[in-house]
């Protein structure tokens, strides 16, 4: 790492870094009790070092921009002193859970909150759904496929990562995930049978959460989609609403909702302006045919949105499955969109307002991939794929509790500002290297005593401030290397000791 000295003013800085980085980054960690939950969870490393410190170094890493290999390189930032194997084993291990352990970091953002005295579900809460593309550079990788990438609309190599968020209207954060692949209209997966058995495999428990999750890629998105809140409804996340865009609207996810929620949960999202008919007043109709009949009786004007709606109530497509129906066009356009929502009682500007809440998770993937690196791993292991944007969204979800109760503006600030902090810490331990070095060489060529000297200091030195430097330097130096054993470091223990 090169570090930047151009303004000298910065180094005066540094005796404060620790306590901010402390407060900033670590001390955040500490707030949803990694360790215990852990533990909890059964999934803590029995021997070496913890899962709980790897797993932070992991989110520092994504933090820092960085990758295993290359912090290797740069010795972890002087962060941990472990090798680089320890963090690949802990990526591909089959037993790890990392599916309960993103949905409990969840809960615990949620309960910080509580405890903050700020009520989650007091406003407009929403769970969010929505796919991305994880894209990939090998065939090799275990289960990859050729999807299709509705962004650029054309098939690219990689996955397709299902992702439930819940939302307060304020804060989005990730509850759970699903990686799938897409097998294609000719069931190839999008490669030849050779590339198929060239691909990744290995061994696996029946019963682990790595062969769920392996099991779960070749699996309907509508049915792990229905599982993932099923699951979050256990854990008592409870938020009103389902919010996903036109093509999430089926019977599965409508009855699987209804049936969660008891009438509790509704769902509320876009539909297609296609041949999806709706029984309206005993007729079948789809939306154009709606817009037809209803627009002059029915039609109204929306001064605050500038739009001009119809709503209707009906059914789902001959499921007898009640929805209401928002027929919307904006400004002077003359395309019409289609809202749906389970909620009967839903006024046509409370949707409005409640279905704009699902633009977070659009903000979410985007911040990481910009910040956090989502979707860039490489391994050819499923597990590790898993584990990588795990780590990505808990880590999202650590930054977002700081962003909810910090001055920075947006996500992408708060992220440079902790690298920028890390990458300090490691100057300010490089440069406690460099005069640790200096003061042995001193001693040894000078043939001085190292307790006279700092004793001498604290004794007769009138400036308190130029003391308190000294007493500082001296506590950082002990603390850095608190594993060393050398005479200076031992003596300078020994005179804080002496001088309280």
């Amino acid at each position: 790492m090169i570090a930047k000295l151009d303004n000298f003013s910065e180094i005066t800085k540094l005796p404060s870094v620790k306590s901010r980085i402390g407060d900033d980054i670590f001390s955040l960690f500490g707030k949803f009790r990694l360790s215990q939950t852990l533990s909890r969870l059964c999934i803590e490393k029995r021997c070496g070092y913890s899962a709980s410190e790897l797993i932070q170094a992991l989110c520092l890493f994504k933090v820092l921009g960085e990758t295993i290999s290359s912090m290797w390189y740069h010795k972890f930032y002087d962060l941990l002193q472990v090798g680089k194997n320890c963090f690949y084993r802990m990526l591909t291990r089959s037993s790890m859970d990392w599916r309960r352990l993103l949905a409990v970091m969840a809960v615990h953002f949620i309960g910080i909150l509580r405890s903050r005295k700020v009520d989650f579900y007091k406003g407009t809460s929403c769970f969010i759904l929505d796919d991305t593309t994880a894209e990939k550079a090998t065939k090799r990788g275990e289960r990859v496929s050729r999807v299709f990438d509705h962004v650029i609309s054309k098939c690219v190599l990689g996955y397709k990562v299902q992702i439930l968020c819940v939302s307060d209207g304020t804060t989005t954060i990730p509850v759970d995930f699903s990686i799938h692949r897409e097998k294609g209209g000719d069931g190839s997966w999008g490669l030849t049978a050779g590339e198929l058995r060239k691909q990744f495999r290995k061994k696996r428990e029946r019963e682990s959460p790595s062969m769920e999750r392996l099991m779960e890629a070749d699996r309907s998105k509508l049915d792990v989609a229905v599982e993932m809140i099923r699951r979050a409804w256990k854990l008592r996340i409870r938020p009103g609403y389902v919010l996903a865009d036109s093509w999430y609207l089926s019977e599965k996810l409508l009855r699987g909702i209804i049936d969660i929620g008891k009438g509790a949960l509704h769902f509320l999202g876009m539909a297609k302006m296609g041949n999806t008919t709706y029984k309206v007043e005993g007729r079948m109709k789809n939306a154009v045919e709606l817009i037809a009949k209803y627009e002059r009786e029915r039609g109204h004007e929306c001064r605050k949105y500038h739009c001009r709606y119809i709503t209707l109530n009906g059914e789902y497509a001959r499921t007898g499955i009640a929805v209401r129906i928002f027929l919307v066009k904006y400004g002077r356009n003359t395309t019409w969109n289609i809202i749906v929502t389970t909620d009967m009682t839903m006024s046509f500007t409370r949707a409005f307002e409640t279905y704009q809440v699902r633009w977070g998770i659009e903000v979410l993937i985007k911040d990481c991939r910009r910040n956090l690196g989502f979707g860039k791993c490489q391994s050819n292991d499923f597990d590790a794929q898993v584990a990588d944007i795990t780590i990505t969204l808990m880590t999202y979800i650590v930054a977002a509790l700081d962003l909810r109760f910090s001055e920075y503006e947006t996500m992408g600030q708060l992220f440079d500002s902790m690298a920028g902090e890390l990458k300090k810490l490691t100057l300010w331990n490089t440069i406690l290297e460099c005069i640790e070095k200096i003061l042995g060489n001193l001693i040894e060529t000078l043939g001085l005593n190292i307790d006279d000297v700092v004793a001498g200091i604290l004794r007769d030195n009138e400036d308190n401030e130029a003391a308190d430097e000294t007493i500082f330097l001296a506590k950082a130096l002990a603390d850095y290397r608190r594993t060393n054993r050398s005479n200076c470091l031992t003596s300078v223990r020994h005179v804080l000791n002496a001088h309280g």
